[in-house]
């Protein structure tokens, strides 16, 4: 197939076009053996440089991707040191309130509401009994929505107590 014209596309180029003639009409540049090997060194040394960077690149978007799967997969929820109370020697957390879909909007210790979703600064052992208690409303959606549930669980008949089995637990 014939090339084509640059200034009138559907047209094909004249026969006697030359390559040099196409691409803007100069010449190739006569370099010496001394200046094209500097410009391979230049070029070599910003291809080392992009790859370095590239590589960082890619490390920083592994990271980052293993970060948003993780925060997909868990909740995320920690508690973390917030130093310690006036008298210098209880521990205060920083803690967010996760509760389960089950669990209600609140958890209520002497009448205060602690909100879902709300970050609180409680003492180490407030925090023990809160992190129990969001863990019994998890533990209470995984029971309601069967995950715990084992279809092929052999019934039992058992009475707890001691002493003989009457009669009616025989049946």
């Amino acid at each position: 197939m014939a090339a084509r014209n640059s200034q009138e596309p559907g047209k094909p180029a004249p026969e006697s076009a030359d390559a040099d003639e196409l691409l803007g009409g100069t010449a190739p540049i006569d370099e010496s053996r001394e200046a094209l090997l500097e410009r391979i060194k230049a070029l070599e040394a910003e291809n080392a440089k992009l790859g370095a960077a590239k590589d960082i690149a890619e490390e920083e978007s592994a990271r980052l991707s293993a970060q948003a799967q993780s925060a997909l997969l868990t909740s995320g929820v920690i508690e973390r040191y917030a130093g310690k109370a006036e008298d210098g020697e209880t521990d205060l957390w920083w803690y967010r309130i996760d509760l389960a879909p089950c669990g209600g909007e609140h958890l209520k210790i002497n009448g205060t509401p602690y909100l879902h979703g709300h970050t609180y600064k409680f003492d180490t052992d407030t925090l023990r009994s809160i992190k129990e208690m969001v863990a019994r409303t998890w533990t209470h959606e995984n029971d309601i929505n069967g995950h715990a549930f084992n279809p092929y669980r052999q019934a039992q008949n058992k009475v707890l107590g001691g002493g003989p089995v009457p009669a009616w637990a025989r049946q």
